[in-house]
Protein backbone atom coordinates (compact mmCIF):
# COMPACT_ATOMS: atom_id res chain seq x y z
CA UNK A 1 0.00 0.00 0.00
CA UNK A 2 1.28 3.42 -0.71
CA UNK A 3 2.24 6.00 1.91
CA UNK A 4 0.69 8.90 -0.45
CA UNK A 5 -1.32 9.78 -3.51
CA UNK A 6 -0.26 8.26 -6.80
CA UNK A 7 -0.54 11.15 -9.45
CA UNK A 8 -0.98 11.46 -13.31
CA UNK A 9 -0.11 13.60 -16.33
CA UNK A 10 -0.58 12.75 -19.81
CA UNK A 11 1.45 14.59 -22.73
CA UNK A 12 0.36 13.63 -26.40
CA UNK A 13 1.73 14.86 -29.62
CA UNK A 14 5.77 15.11 -29.91
CA UNK A 15 6.58 16.60 -26.69
CA UNK A 16 9.56 18.19 -25.57
CA UNK A 17 8.69 19.38 -22.16
CA UNK A 18 8.75 19.23 -18.33
CA UNK A 19 6.09 16.91 -17.70
CA UNK A 20 6.56 16.96 -13.86
CA UNK A 21 7.88 19.77 -11.45
CA UNK A 22 10.09 19.25 -8.47
CA UNK A 23 11.15 16.18 -6.77
CA UNK A 24 8.97 12.99 -7.68
CA UNK A 25 9.13 9.16 -8.19
CA UNK A 26 7.81 8.22 -11.47
CA UNK A 27 6.27 4.71 -10.42
CA UNK A 28 4.58 4.05 -13.68
CA UNK A 29 4.21 4.86 -16.95
CA UNK A 30 1.69 3.85 -20.39
CA UNK A 31 1.94 4.70 -23.86
CA UNK A 32 0.58 4.40 -26.93
CA UNK A 33 2.59 3.97 -30.25
CA UNK A 34 2.23 3.62 -33.79
CA UNK A 35 3.86 0.97 -35.56
CA UNK A 36 6.94 2.31 -36.18
CA UNK A 37 9.86 1.80 -34.14
CA UNK A 38 10.76 5.22 -31.13
CA UNK A 39 11.86 6.34 -27.98
CA UNK A 40 10.61 8.18 -25.05
CA UNK A 41 13.73 9.89 -22.68
CA UNK A 42 12.70 10.94 -19.31
CA UNK A 43 15.61 13.60 -17.85
CA UNK A 44 16.23 14.44 -14.39
CA UNK A 45 15.85 18.22 -14.87
CA UNK A 46 13.95 20.79 -16.50
CA UNK A 47 15.61 20.83 -20.03
CA UNK A 48 16.32 17.79 -22.14
CA UNK A 49 19.86 18.52 -21.57
CA UNK A 50 22.27 15.51 -20.95
CA UNK A 51 22.12 11.64 -20.51
CA UNK A 52 18.52 10.30 -20.05
CA UNK A 53 18.00 9.09 -16.70
CA UNK A 54 16.00 6.19 -18.62
CA UNK A 55 14.73 5.35 -22.14
CA UNK A 56 11.91 3.51 -23.34
CA UNK A 57 12.39 1.82 -26.96
CA UNK A 58 9.18 1.03 -28.20
CA UNK A 59 8.34 -1.73 -30.73
CA UNK A 60 7.08 -1.42 -34.33
CA UNK A 61 3.72 -2.36 -33.40
CA UNK A 62 0.99 0.09 -33.03
CA UNK A 63 -0.83 -0.62 -29.68
CA UNK A 64 -0.86 0.53 -26.22
CA UNK A 65 1.67 -0.79 -23.08
CA UNK A 66 2.23 -0.31 -19.50
CA UNK A 67 5.54 -0.36 -17.82
CA UNK A 68 5.33 -0.64 -13.70
CA UNK A 69 8.35 0.53 -11.86
CA UNK A 70 8.86 -2.09 -8.49
CA UNK A 71 9.82 -0.77 -5.19
CA UNK A 72 9.80 2.96 -4.88
CA UNK A 73 10.10 4.13 -8.65
CA UNK A 74 12.34 5.55 -10.02
CA UNK A 75 13.39 9.08 -8.36
CA UNK A 76 13.75 12.43 -10.28
CA UNK A 77 15.53 15.23 -8.04
CA UNK A 78 14.67 18.30 -10.06
CA UNK A 79 11.77 17.26 -12.31
CA UNK A 80 11.04 15.10 -15.51
CA UNK A 81 11.61 16.17 -18.82
CA UNK A 82 9.78 14.17 -21.54
CA UNK A 83 10.96 13.82 -24.86
CA UNK A 84 9.65 11.84 -27.34
CA UNK A 85 8.60 12.13 -31.59
CA UNK A 86 5.27 11.76 -33.32
CA UNK A 87 5.58 8.21 -33.53
CA UNK A 88 4.68 7.90 -29.92
CA UNK A 89 1.15 9.01 -29.89
CA UNK A 90 0.66 9.58 -25.72
CA UNK A 91 2.41 8.97 -22.83
CA UNK A 92 1.09 8.95 -19.38
CA UNK A 93 3.52 9.28 -16.28
CA UNK A 94 1.99 7.39 -12.71
CA UNK A 95 3.72 9.85 -9.69
CA UNK A 96 4.07 10.55 -6.41
CA UNK A 97 5.45 13.82 -5.13
CA UNK A 98 6.12 17.05 -7.59
CA UNK A 99 3.19 18.55 -9.57
CA UNK A 100 2.35 17.91 -12.90
CA UNK A 101 3.19 20.28 -15.50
Amino acid sequence: MSSSNIQTVTKTGATTAVAISGRTRVVGIYYTCNNTASVIHLHNNTTGAGTAQTSIYTPAAAGAYDIIIPDMGLLFTNAVYLEFSANVLSVTLLFQGGAAA
